[in-house]
């Protein structure tokens, strides 16, 4: 499988415009330019209609604009840390660091699973500071590849043991909310 992200789909400290609209147009430039779409008009198009649904901002200076769509082949993310914040609809603020997910429209849960991952992550100090202070792009893709790799089994394998269930007294309980988002990335 292709590398969802690599150095080339990286923007540090980056001015991509003053909206949202702009930021999108930037990053799906970011995307030609790493060779991962030849329609970047129909890439912005989807991501702007997935935009128009509802806003991708979220609390703490994160946004995760995101679409499937037939300008891609492969599943792409591209990531800016922005310079100045930009409003991408959060009730806390502009974001200032974004990421563009582009699902090959036809694709399968791969990126879902990534999705899911990289929702994970944000909500982590450390991972969110480590974006933050990245030193190069480089840094920035080992940081994200930690946490949206996926698990590879090695051929003949053994499925992975099933944890021991916890004992009442230790069971912490878990809220778990799934939501679907318009445009088929469930959340």
């Amino acid at each position: 499988m292709t590398d969802m992200i690599t150095a080339d789909l990286v923007r540090l400290d980056a001015d991509l415009g003053t909206d949202k609209d702009e930021v999108i147009r930037q990053l799906a430039a970011v995307v030609a330019s790493a060779g991962r779409t030849a329609d970047t008009t129909q890439l912005v198009a989807d991501a702007m209609a997935r935009e128009a649904t509802s806003n991708t901002g979220l609390p703490g200076g994160i946004a995760i604009p995101h679409c499937r769509t037939a300008a891609v082949e492969v599943p792409t993310l591209a990531f800016a840390r922005l310079s100045p914040a930009v409003d991408f609809g959060a009730k806390d603020g502009p974001a200032d660091l974004a990421f563009l997910i582009a699902a090959p429209a036809g694709g399968d849960a791969t990126h879902l699973q990534v999705l899911t991952m990289l929702a994970r992550a944000l909500v982590k100090p450390d991972f969110v500071a480590g974006l933050r202070s990245a030193a190069s792009p480089a840094d920035a893709v080992a940081l994200i590849d930690t946490a949206v790799t996926l698990p590879t089994a090695a051929p003949g394998a053994a499925a992975p043991a099933t944890p021991a269930p916890a004992s009442p007294a230790t069971t912490a309980r878990s809220l778990v909310a799934v939501t679907a988002c318009p445009t088929g990335i469930a959340h």
